[in-house]
């Protein structure tokens, strides 16, 4: 039976692909080096500050990351939107008493100014985020964390993701790994992690609960 539905937030509630994509262009410009946008998306899922301090370690981390927010700043409500059902799936999880969490590799502060802007902050019981653990994704502690605050259990648990680090994270908690099937690597990853649960849409999700 399952109690619990656990959620990453880029790539699987809301599309940021793009704009991830554009800051990333724009830090690359900004700081004179080469952009390859395979490695970006490569690096979609990891927490920021990680792929920062490997790429730009040179450089003063601060002005990478000021660079970065303010790029975004007049452009996350323009480029940014829910992908299809997911208010609806949110809602519905709730009425049914499943028990829902954010668990993402976005730092505290920009998940939930993200999760307000959407209006769909009501329906997550926690959020948690890189500042919260020590490790992240695709180690076990950030899932786990959410798992035992929400009294779960992990073989009740559906870790709902995008990448590479949701799959495995979800693997590493012995968690039930859902993933989502509109990012254009999905196929691949679903072979390669031999994912059971595949994600035509959000709605999807609820024919499994």
């Amino acid at each position: 039976m399952i109690t619990t539905a656990i959620f990453d937030f880029d790539g699987t509630l809301a599309d940021t692909n793009q704009l991830i994509i554009n800051s990333f262009k724009h830090l690359y410009n900004n700081f004179c080096m080469e952009c390859d946008e395979e490695y970006i998306m490569s690096t979609f899922g990891e927490p920021l500050l990680t792929t920062m301090n490997r790429d730009f370690g040179n450089h003063n981390i601060e002005d990478v990351l000021t660079c970065y927010r303010d790029y975004q700043v007049n452009r996350f409500n323009e480029e940014v939107y829910l992908y299809d059902t997911v208010t609806e799936t949110l809602k519905y999880l709730k009425e049914k008493g499943i028990k829902t969490a954010i668990v993402t590799s976005r730092m505290k502060k920009s998940t939930e100014d993200a999760l307000k802007n959407f209006k769909i902050n009501s329906y997550f019981d926690i959020v948690i985020s890189a500042d919260d653990t020590i490790n992240h994704k695709p180690h076990k502690e950030p899932l786990l964390k959410a798992i035992n605050e929400l009294n779960s259990n992990p073989s009740e648990t559906y870790y709902i993701g995008d990448s590479k680090f949701d799959m495995e994270c979800a693997i590493n908690a012995k968690a039930i790994p859902v993933l989502v099937g509109w990012q254009s690597n999905s196929k691949e990853l679903a072979e390669k992690y031999n994912i059971k649960y595949i994600l035509d849409k959000m709605w999807s999700l609820t024919k499994l609960i």
